[in-house]
């Protein structure tokens, strides 16, 4: 099983998730270029660069292989299957922040607002931005989030990682169309406390892949897959269980 995690975290924070996993599967969380401590060699980060690292760890583990992605990395696993079919049984994503012309990731001037105070090195401007105008944050809980910048892996490798990332989503763009061709099962994961555009997302992935199932978590919000790793996992060992054979 490989584990592509979300923003502002380097594959850390996946760590709960992966011991509840770990006891009937070998599991490996990546690193993605975008969080890594050379990221200046990767400058631009593009999601198919990302999506290329997947591809060639599935080939490195070999079948069978289940892929699980949360937010950006949702798009990575998407894109991975797309790429590479012959890689992967099946794909589980948390709230992939897949980007559609009806549900924009964000305010196009928002994405420029965040990059400016980035180079302005105001990173907790850059990360109180991008939690407000995007996820959808409450505006005191985004301001409060500034904080986070004080500490040195924050401010110089996780939140410039973060806008990179809201980046190179923008510049994929629209991909739902491509994606009736995924062939493997999806299952499409939840918060019922995330902001509901997340909850959008599904909707609109569920209506064009042809094989994919909707699980909500209660009291989950986006960082579900960090904050309740053990109901997160429960669903994902069932879902293994169901759709690869082994």
């Amino acid at each position: 099983m490989i584990i592509a995690g979300g923003g502002l975290d380097d594959g850390r924070g996946y760590a709960r998730l992966a011991a509840r996993l770990k006891s009937t599967n070998r599991v490996v969380r990546l690193t993605r270029r975008g969080y890594r401590t050379d990221v200046a060699r990767w400058r631009p980060v593009e999601v198919k660069d990302e999506t290329a690292d997947v591809v060639a760890l599935a080939r490195a583990v070999g079948r069978p292989c289940y892929v699980f992605g949360h937010s950006a990395g949702g798009v990575e696993a998407l894109e991975a299957a797309l790429a590479a079919p012959e890689c992967f049984d099946a794909i589980a994503v948390f709230e992939p922040a897949v980007d559609a012309a009806e549900l924009p990731l964000g305010d196009p001037s928002s994405i420029v607002a965040a990059r400016r105070a980035l180079d302005e090195r105001r990173p907790g401007r850059a990360l109180e931005i991008f939690l407000g105008d995007m996820v959808g944050v409450p505006p005191p809980a985004a301001k409060l989030a500034r904080l986070l910048a004080l500490a040195p892996r924050f401010r110089s490798q996780l939140i410039p990682g973060q806008i990179g990332d809201l980046e190179a989503l923008e510049r994929l763009g629209d991909r739902l169309a491509a994606y009736r061709g995924i062939g493997q099962h999806v299952l499409l994961v939840g918060g019922t406390r995330s902001p509901d555009h997340f909850g959008g997302r599904i909707e609109l992935l569920h209506r064009v892949l042809p094989s994919s199932d909707i699980r909500w978590m209660d009291g989950a919000g986006h960082t579900g897959p960090v904050r309740k790793a053990g109901d997160l996992a429960a669903l994902l060992l069932a879902d293994i269980a169901t759709h690869v054979s082994v």
